[in-house]
């Protein structure tokens, strides 16, 4: 497989007060030879790539542990996919993942739990929560920002080292 050098990534939590979480994690690539580009006209290898990167980032998932009120909650990819920002050498692939947890009215906790790392690039993270919302406490690394709607920012540069306990506490 020729090298494809990943350059950022963004992830988009968005929340239900049902207890769904609904995850769009984009990670956007340097592909100098156009790897991907070509497979857009090759179908077959296309839909073979998508099922490895979907598999790939399932066993990622599944390294990790999420926990939602102390139950634990498990993170299934439910589709992946392939476009490019304007340049065969800028693909991006964007996974759609769902995971659901048991929420309550008062405090709740989303806990997730991963092997420590250095970020390998920039990279966000937006959380979405439903309206009326008061985000109580935040443990991550890196930096963060509450903001209103209600609206969590979290970012991490390049050499930030990331990863471990992470805990978002809010209430309905």
């Amino acid at each position: 497989m020729p090298r494809v050098e990943p350059l950022h990534a963004q992830c988009i939590f968005t929340v239900s007060r049902r207890g769904e979480f609904h995850q769009h994690l984009i990670y956007d690539y340097y592909d100098e030879e156009g790897y991907y580009a070509q497979l857009l006209y090759k179908p077959r290898q296309y839909k073979e790539e998508m099922l490895r990167l979907a598999a790939a980032m399932q066993e990622e998932l599944n390294q990790e542990t999420v926990r939602i009120n102390g139950v634990l909650a498990y993170p299934k990819v439910l589709a992946v996919s392939m476009e490019h920002r304007g340049s065969k050498q800028l693909p991006y692939i964007i996974w759609i993942i769902k995971f659901k947890g048991p929420l309550k009215r008062g405090a709740n906790i989303f806990e997730n739990i991963s092997d420590e790392e250095i970020a390998e690039y920039d990279y966000e993270v937006i959380w979405s929560f439903p309206t009326r919302t008061r985000i109580l406490d935040v443990e991550v690394r890196g930096e963060h920002e509450i903001l209103q709607g209600p609206t969590l920012m979290i970012w991490a540069r390049k050499g930030t080292k990331v990863g471990g306990v992470e805990r978002i506490t809010f209430k309905f």
